[in-house]
């Protein structure tokens, strides 16, 4: 072989080398987001099985940059997240204090508490449901 061949094959191996990994770093993240995607809003639908109050919109919205921000139904929040292994781990969360009706502020209490847990999160056809702890969130897609 001459000079100019192996130069030209090792070219060639690099960029061979360079595409595989930045196609292994695309398929990691296409599997975080499928298990969690993000930029959406996601709407509580159900807190433990008791349903929620459908006017007072509880919300959440993760970004890819590890933050996460929602509305309790009165006050809205903000923070940080991970999500390894499809454990989610939220916090520490900043709030506004406003006041609000007593049963909405019961059920934001009741997200806020379950949102600080350790979750484990999956998805199923647009539904998000985060576990743990014995109490459970299911959030559909807006």
């Amino acid at each position: 072989m001459t000079k100019k061949h192996i130069t030209s094959l090792t070219v060639r191996i690099i960029l061979i080398c360079l595409a595989l990994s930045f196609a292994g770093c695309s398929a990691s993240k296409s599997q975080l987001t499928a298990h969690l995607p993000l930029q959406t809003k996601w709407i509580l639908e159900d807190i433990d099985g008791t349903g929620v109050i459908d006017f007072a919109q509880s919300w959440v919205m993760f970004t890819d940059d590890g933050n996460v921000t929602g509305s309790g139904g009165c006050n809205r929040f903000n923070g940080s997240y991970t999500l390894k292994n499809n454990i989610l781990k939220v916090g520490p969360l900043a709030s506004t204090r406003m006041a609000c009706a007593d049963a909405i502020d019961n059920q934001e209490f009741k997200f806020l508490q379950a949102l600080g847990q350790s979750l484990s999160v999956r998805t199923e056809k647009g539904i998000l449901f985060m576990e743990g702890n014995g109490g459970s969130l299911r959030f559909s897609e807006q």
